[in-house]
């Protein structure tokens, strides 16, 4: 009897998975690397900091051919505080490596020089919030950017370990990590740096009272008198943390109640623009709705109370604002990201937010719909470039490479039409849909050789060029 339930129990288990939605139901074991160091890099007060990262992946899975996709997640708090293990972001991490991802979350430098003035305001935070100059806003969220590009390509640099699809990488943020996700997947040009991230003017220390009460408990508690306080060019977009040729390329990002500094669509030259989920609430303190000031709703709660205005807030657009910039752009709509946007007729004020905290406009809603509603927009992306799909196979079939012979008895040559600038992934995929095989191979200019004992039969020859995101296809005939 034990025997007859045992099994009965691991045919629903496994007819459950069978019918799940793929990418979009947690229905995988997952196992969890912990504070994993992906790097280091120096901080706004010139000290080198070590960077950690967690790592879910799913350990039940059947990952397709070309590997799994990989998830970013980004945790947020102004570029001043929080890290990878608070609010909801351990349960993000989890949540998608149990669909199917490898999900990572990482922490990234914090801080910024704060102001030399000497102001107060009883209210949390209002202190923290006065920078030296708007440069300091930029030169935190670009210091983000590059920490997840280094976080990526250290994956990249372990994706045999973790069965990883390059080509397949996704980046989620909230708050001050919205901004970073954004940054990761539409600042792809290098006209797009911000001039305040080159070297600029030193900066005046930060006044005691204010920094010493903001980073007691933090990452960065740095005593004023061992910084650094000049500002050197901050360097490419990308940054240099684990450099490495493999590329990759962000497909989707999500923005829990982000921002944009500037418009990154125009100027944006990539051959794939990511898909964009965004969620907002239009009564946000923190990150505006539409277009205006970063903290203007904070900025007028603390006004009201009586204090001054905060200092140095750049303007920006959130997600409110974006939505509407990508809708009127006179751009091609290859440029325009395929976007949904979610939000809530949430109008609590000020001091009803106070009040009742659970009408914050810089929150969720509720986690579940919001994941779900994210994972269920992400996953159609992540079907459409399934490395082992024959439809896809099918419609992707070009002469832009040349294989000879062919027929063959296994070992064949392979030109393409012009040079690669990486390495590309080829997979080997007979017309049932299983892959034979599937790893990178290194190019000797525009060709390669290739020996293995395959049966005869009619195969398809797939490269994928990660660097371009084109895919070359041929069908393979083995005598």
């Amino acid at each position: 009897m034990k025997i007859l339930i045992a099994t009965v129990l691991a045919t629903l288990c496994l007819t459950n998975k069978a019918i799940s939605q793929n990418y979009i139901d947690t229905v995988y074991s997952i196992a969890t690397e912990s504070n994993i160091v992906y790097g280091s890099a120096i901080n706004f007060a010139g000290q080198t900091v070590s960077l950690q990262m967690d790592i879910s992946r799913p350990t039940n899975d059947i990952p397709p051919g070309c590997g799994r996709p990989l998830v970013l997640i980004v945790h947020g708090g102004a570029w001043i505080e929080g890290n990878k293990n608070e609010s909801y972001i351990p349960a993000l991490r989890q949540d998608f490596a149990k669909r199917g991802y490898v999900a990572v979350a990482i922490n990234y430098r914090l801080g910024y020089f704060q102001t030399n003035v000497s102001k107060n305001c009883n209210i949390p935070n209002w202190n923290c919030m006065n920078v030296a100059d708007s440069a300091e806003w930029s030169r935190a969220l670009y210091r983000g950017i590059q920490d997840a590009h280094g976080a990526i390509r250290y994956m990249a640099m372990n994706e045999s370990a973790y069965n990883i699809d390059l080509s397949n990488v996704y980046v989620v943020g909230e708050s001050a990590g919205a901004f970073i996700a954004m940054g990761l997947g539409f600042m792809d040009d290098d006209s797009e740096k911000p001039i305040d991230c080159g070297a600029i003017s030193s900066v005046l220390a930060p006044h005691q009272d204010y920094y010493t009460p903001c980073v007691q408990n933090s990452q960065f508690d740095i005593p004023i008198a061992q910084m650094n306080l000049t500002r050197p060019d901050l360097g490419p977009i990308k940054g240099t943390t684990n450099p490495t040729n493999l590329p990759y390329f962000i497909r989707g990002v999500g923005a829990f109640y982000g921002g944009m500094y500037k418009d990154l669509f125009t100027t944006k030259n990539s051959v794939y623009t990511p898909v964009l989920y965004m969620f907002h609430q239009p009564n946000d303190l923190i990150v505006p709705f539409g277009y205006n000031n970063l903290l203007n709703g904070f900025n007028a709660c603390a006004v009201a109370a009586n204090c001054v205005n905060i200092l140095e807030r750049k303007t920006l657009y959130g997600s409110g604002g974006i939505n509407n910039l990508v809708d009127t752009l006179n751009i091609p709509n290859s440029n325009k990201p395929q976007i949904l946007f979610q939000t809530t007729n949430n109008n609590s004020d000020c001091l009803g937010q106070v009040v009742n905290p659970s009408t914050g406009g810089h929150q969720l809603d509720s986690y579940w719909t919001r994941n779900l509603a994210l994972a269920t927009f992400f996953a159609p992306n992540i079907g459409a470039n399934d490395c082992v799909g024959l439809g896809l196979i099918e419609q992707a079939l070009t002469l832009n490479i040349t294989v000879f012979p062919n027929p063959n008895n296994g070992s064949f040559t392979v030109k393409l039409s012009e040079t690669l600038v990486g390495d590309p992934r080829m997979e080997i995929i007979d017309v049932s849909g299983r892959v034979h095989y599937s790893s990178r191979i290194q190019l000797d200019g525009d060709a390669f050789t290739w020996h293995d004992n395959l049966n005869a039969g009619v195969y398809f020859l797939r490269l994928a060029d990660l660097y371009s995101g084109r895919v070359f296809i041929h069908k393979l005939i083995v005598n």
